[in-house]
């Protein structure tokens, strides 16, 4: 396919994943981040990883077997549990929970992620420190990158923003931008919790926590390091960030987000936002529109969250990233043509995002489904109720298919 030049904006599970795809065929590419290296941030919490996206894009990258090694099945168990601490459901102990679609779906820490895609790239194919600010159009129809502090990148075939929420590739194709998805809270993590609160991990368990209550929520997740993240949401009107009166930044955070927002809440569950570490982070969700897509250009593309932001409540973000990521992989490696027919890459191209889009609207719509049950006013009833009968509605199916 000639020389082909590939920037790849955004260092996270899309950008990367893409990146060794393209490596493992010559394909010629550069990752700029805008972090100044890997551990700039801590890259907290656990991803589920899907066989048929998250798992297979690391199977075609040759790094699935090294994942499974990382990787923890038992993280995979749900509890859910009301304000006064009564369980309404629990994996852990052989009970009926979420229907077959859930199996198979071990868990890995984000960074442990990160870090696996990392090490697998050849040196130096990250760009740390880059944060591009603009995007432009050499005469030869090629591309140059403009980053903070005045730094030029040149000659770029495709620039594919995979660079989050906030994509700054994303105002070159679109001036969509995402808005606020009606939920707000505290992100918390507590440390080496096996060893200094006991109590708090017997009732997470070793998988996830849902502590539901009407419109709000203490979620919590076991992470790899002994640590447990604690995301503690409500829905909550776009202004009350700002108007709460809360400072995100000092340690009292903990306990006015506790007294403003679960009152109701046993003293143990409290506990697992006032005795988290003191360094949490206020946060606002957001969201792209459902079937958000974009003028095609051959020359631009987009990416994981860069190209369809949902909400995290039905754990497919960083699978539907992987997936695009393989998908377009594919495109790119299929058209051998690219500098002699841009019209039948741009073809190839166009399908992918067609491809995508459509994957990307059907996830939204459930994403939006599962919010509405992680926030429902009959709490964490509704969500039991809901596995209950998709349950019933996969063993109808299952006896319909033997009858046939």
């Amino acid at each position: 396919m000639g020389i082909l030049n590939v920037a790849i904006i955004g260092a996270g599970p899309a950008g990367l994943t893409l990146a060794k795809l393209l490596q493992n065929k010559s394909i010629n590419c550069t990752v700029f981040e805008k972090d100044s290296d890997q551990y700039a941030k801590n890259r907290g919490g656990s991803l589920d990883l899907h066989p048929d996206s998250g798992q297979s894009a690391l199977k075609e990258a040759g790094l699935l077997n090294e994942f499974q090694k990382l990787a923890r099945p038992e993280g995979e168990t749900l509890r859910i549990f009301s304000p006064d601490g009564t369980v309404l459901m629990d994996e852990s102990r052989g009970e009926p929970g979420r229907p077959g679609e859930f199996a198979n779906r071990p868990e890995i820490d984000r960074r442990q992620l990160r870090d696996l895609l990392l090490e697998s790239l050849t040196p130096g194919t990250v760009h740390w420190g880059s944060k591009l600010l603009k995007i432009n159009t050499q005469e030869n129809s090629k591309l140059t990158l403009l980053f903070m502090g005045g730094t030029e990148e040149h000659d770029f075939d495709l620039i594919v923003g995979a660079d989050g929420a906030w994509s700054k590739v994303r105002p070159s194709i679109s001036e969509i931008q995402p808005f606020y998805a009606g939920v707000s809270g505290l992100d918390c993590r507590i440390p080496d919790v096996d060893a200094k609160h006991a109590e708090l991990a017997a009732h997470v368990g070793g998988g996830m926590c849902l502590n539901l209550g009407s419109n709000k929520g203490l979620m919590c997740q076991r992470n790899g390091d002994g640590s447990i993240q604690v995301y503690a949401f409500a829905r909550l009107p776009s202004d009350w960030y700002s108007a709460c009166g809360i400072d995100f930044t000092h340690p009292d955070a903990r306990k006015q987000v506790v007294d403003a927002l679960f009152p109701e809440y046993n003293s143990l569950q409290k506990s697992l936002v006032l005795d988290s570490h003191p360094d949490t982070v206020g946060r606002q969700l957001y969201m792209l529109p459902v079937g958000f897509q974009w003028p095609h250009n051959p020359r631009i593309t987009l990416i994981g969250d860069a190209a369809h932001l949902m909400t995290p409540f039905a754990g497919v973000g960083v699978n539907l990233a992987m997936k695009d990521a393989l998908e377009l992989a594919h495109a790119i490696i299929g058209s051998a043509n690219f500098h002699e027919d841009l019209s039948s890459w741009s073809g190839h191209l166009h399908k992918f995002e067609v491809d995508m889009w459509e994957r990307a609207e059907q996830n939204a719509k459930a994403t939006i489904m599962y919010q509405d049950l992680f926030f429902h006013e009959r709490g964490g009833i509704a969500m039991v109720e809901h596995f209950a009968k998709r349950r019933m509605e996969d063993e109808q199916k299952s006896q319909s298919g033997d009858q046939e």
